[in-house]
């Protein structure tokens, strides 16, 4: 998983203007149970441990929302859980409904809930296969710090693609190792199908490992393997 972040005082990039585009913090247990296809007592337990959710409008109609965390958070797909200090955001679970895709309301939404908020670090992620939500993420000018996934060992790290102090900063709020990465040695797995099926068998330590002179596994899901 790319691990994003934005800092109060960085750049937002402008966008072309949107005619009747605006977003908004929304608390309506029913209606959001409606738009997220969540029950009613699933969006109470979500407001209750300190989520509020950002829906994004054209014209008034609901087309798409967010999440944003200032208490703790989750990434599932990692089984990684931790919380987050007073001036850290976590930003999660945003949906464009599907009628309304491919307009760039992704970018404007993530732009609405940074100008409302205001102040800290705030902090996303996406999926490598996800290139769709990479490209609104950037756009709405987070920038890109680390690969999140498996280490060898089966444990969670980060392995920075800057060379800034961002990615220190990611894995301290995530919780998490910083580790080293290069050419030969991409420090966690690159292949994020495989870590998606080892964490399935509950094998972590599965995720293939690409590149000579390292203890290979073979790739799960096809992507060929030196050694």
């Amino acid at each position: 998983m790319a691990l994003w972040t934005w800092w109060t005082g960085d750049a937002l990039p402008a966008l072309a203007a949107h005619d009747g585009f605006g977003a908004d913090s929304a608390g309506d247990a029913a209606a959001l149970a409606a738009l997220t296809n969540l029950t009613p007592g699933e969006v109470v337990n979500r407001l209750e441990a300190g989520n509020r959710c950002y829906v994004a409008r054209m014209g008034g109609e609901a087309v798409g929302y967010g999440w944003i965390a200032d208490a703790g958070a989750a990434i599932g797909e990692l089984g990684l859980a931790f919380r987050l200090e007073a001036d850290d955001r976590y930003l999660w679970d945003f949906v464009t409904l599907p009628a309304w895709r491919g307009r760039g309301l992704y970018p404007r939404l993530l732009q609405a809930i940074l100008r409302t908020e205001r102040d800290g670090r705030f902090w996303i992620i996406n999926a490598p296969e996800n290139v769709a939500s990479a490209r609104g993420i950037a756009r709405a000018g987070f920038a890109d710090v680390g690969t999140l996934a498996f280490t060898r060992g089966g444990g969670v790290a980060i392995a920075a693609t800057t060379a800034d102090d961002r990615a220190a900063a990611g894995a301290a709020v995530l919780g998490v190792p910083l580790v080293p990465a290069s050419a030969a040695d991409p420090g966690v797995s690159p292949c994020w199908c495989c870590v998606m099926d080892a964490l399935a068998r509950g094998a972590r330590e599965t995720a293939c490992w690409p590149g000579a002179g390292l203890a290979n596994v073979a790739c799960t899901c096809g992507t060929p393997t030196a050694g």
